[in-house]
């Protein structure tokens, strides 16, 4: 019997939105996993502004999103670590969790270029597998970094929907659960 195949997807969420889930799905299927963890970041090392959605509406928007999803969880292991979040000490965890699995790491491309600049990224890469997303770019195998590379082209960005303004929330980018629950707590500047 193979071991189970977990890729973990750590991210902001802020707010959680189609590609993401487009993104989890094409890696469910093309490297016939088992389940994605959806892991929102405490703090990310990589970035300087804070969240405008805190943990806990990060957390219900990732419940909403990917309620119908079976293969779907979301982890708050990195809300129990001591920030920033680095995704060693998270990889770590989980392989505490699930010793017997075959874990994969989900990033997109433009982490990838820059893996090398993350703490421990050697020590991450031998705790995972990278599962890498471009939208017809060209990464590139790294050495000493195990990596399978998946072609993807949601356009939905999270930067985008947060400055879009307040009446052009971007519907098609968000599941309707995820867009209602941002117009009812008034998140982003939008409010009912």
């Amino acid at each position: 019997m193979r071991p189970p195949r977990i890729a973990l997807f750590g991210g902001t969420f802020d707010p959680v939105h189609l590609g993401h889930s487009s993104i989890a799905q094409s890696a469910l299927e093309e490297l016939d996993l088992d389940k994605v963890i959806f892991i929102p970041c405490r703090q990310s090392p990589h970035k300087e502004e804070q969240s405008l959605a805190n943990e806990d509406e990060r957390l219900e928007m990732l419940n909403l999103a990917t309620a119908e999803f079976p293969w779907a969880e979301i982890s708050e292991v990195e809300t129990c670590l001591p920030p920033p979040s680095y995704s060693w000490m998270t990889a770590e965890c989980m392989k505490e969790i699930f010793s017997d699995a075959r874990m994969f790491w989900l990033i997109g491309e433009d982490q990838w270029d820059v893996i090398e600049t993350w703490s421990r990224p050697h020590h991450l890469a031998d705790l995972v597998e990278f599962v890498v997303h471009h939208r017809g770019g060209h990464p590139v195998p790294k050495p000493g970094f195990r990596a399978h590379f998946i072609k993807g082209d949601h356009p939905a960005s999270g930067t985008a929907i947060r400055n879009a303004a307040p009446s052009s929330l971007a519907s098609d980018w968000l599941h309707p659960n995820v867009e209602r629950f941002i117009r009812s707590s008034g998140l982003y500047g939008r409010g009912d």
